[in-house]
C-alpha cells in the first residue's frame, strides 16, 4: 500500500512548477511572473493551491508580493557557511551586495554569574552591549547582539559601530584576533519588537544563532546572539569524513 507522503503534494508540485518557469525563461530578481490566472490556466491547478505554493516560495525567499501588482523573482539569499569566522560586513561585502548598520541601543551594566563564567570574568564585572540592525541593500536582515568584558575592551563605548566593523576594531585597536568560536542555530519567532525592525510580521519564523567567540588563546571575547530573517539569509556548512574513518 503507498503512503500518502510519498506522493508530492498540489502545492509542492506548483512550487516546483514556478521554480522550474523561472529557470527556463531565464528570469532575474526584479522581473515579475505571469498572472495568478495565466499561470492557474497553464498548469490546471486552482488558486487556493497556487497562493498556497507562492506563501511557500516567498517565505523560502524565492519570490516576494507586491500587492494588487503581482509576484517578483527575490534576490538570491545570502548564504553564510557556518566555518565562516569574517565580519558580518565583510562576508557580505565579499557577495557583492551593500551593508549597513543601524543602532539600536548600547549600555554596560554588571554582568550576570552565567554570562560573566561564560566570559571567564569575576561576575558583576562591566560588560559591554551592543545591539545593532544590520541592513542589507537597505533591507533588514539580522538583528545582532553582542556582549564583550570591557576589563578587556576598556574605553569600547567611544566608538561608532554604526560606522566602524567591530572586528576591525577588537583587532586595530585592541590587538584581539577572533580566531574560533562555537555556534548553535534553531529557529524561533519574532516578537512584536523583532518584528518591527525586521519588518517582518510578529510570529514570522527567524533564524536564532547563539555563540560563543575566542582569540587564539582559547580565550573568550565576545558571547553573539542574533535572529536573521529566513527569507534573506540561509547557512551552510562543509562535511568532511575523518581519516581512518569507514562507512556501515
Amino acid at each position: 500500500m503507498n503512503h500518502p507522503y510519498l506522493h508530492s503534494r498540489p502545492r509542492d508540485e506548483i512550487a516546483e512548477c514556478i521554480e522550474c518557469y523561472i529557470i527556463e525563461q531565464q528570469l532575474k530578481p526584479g522581473d515579475r511572473l505571469p498572472s495568478e490566472r495565466t499561470l492557474c490556466e497553464a498548469w490546471d491547478c486552482n488558486r487556493m493551491t497556487f497562493r498556497a505554493a507562492v506563501k511557500r516560495l516567498i517565505a523560502e525567499g524565492v519570490l516576494y508580493n507586491v500587492p494588487a501588482i503581482g509576484n517578483f523573482v527575490a534576490p538570491q539569499k545570502l548564504q553564510r557557511y557556518l566555518q565562516d569566522l569574517t565580519s558580518f560586513s565583510d562576508f557580505v561585502l565579499q557577495q557583492g551586495r551593500r551593508v549597513d548598520n543601524h543602532l539600536v541601543s548600547q549600555r554596560s551594566f554588571a554582568a550576570p554569574a552565567q554570562m560573566a563564567e561564560k566570559l571567564k570574568v569575576p561576575a558583576g564585572s562591566e560588560v559591554f552591549e551592543l545591539i545593532r540592525l544590520r541592513r542589507v541593500d537597505d533591507e533588514p536582515v539580522t538583528l545582532e547582539t553582542v556582549h564583550l568584558p570591557c576589563q578587556r575592551f576598556n574605553g569600547i563605548q567611544k566608538y561608532d559601530f554604526e560606522r566602524l566593523s567591530l572586528y576591525t576594531v577588537m583587532e586595530r585597536k585592541y590587538g584581539v584576533v577572533p580566531m574560533g568560536g562555537s555556534e548553535e542555530i534553531s529557529l524561533t519567532y519574532a516578537d512584536a519588537g523583532e518584528a518591527g525592525l525586521l519588518q517582518v510580521p510578529e510570529g514570522a519564523a527567524l533564524f536564532f544563532l547563539k555563540g560563543i567567540t575566542w582569540d587564539e588563546q582559547g580565550d573568550p571575547i565576545e558571547l553573539v546572539k542574533s535572529v536573521s530573517r529566513t527569507d534573506k539569509l540561509s547557512f551552510a556548512g562543509t562535511l568532511q569524513r575523518d581519516a581512518g574513518t569507514g562507512g556501515e
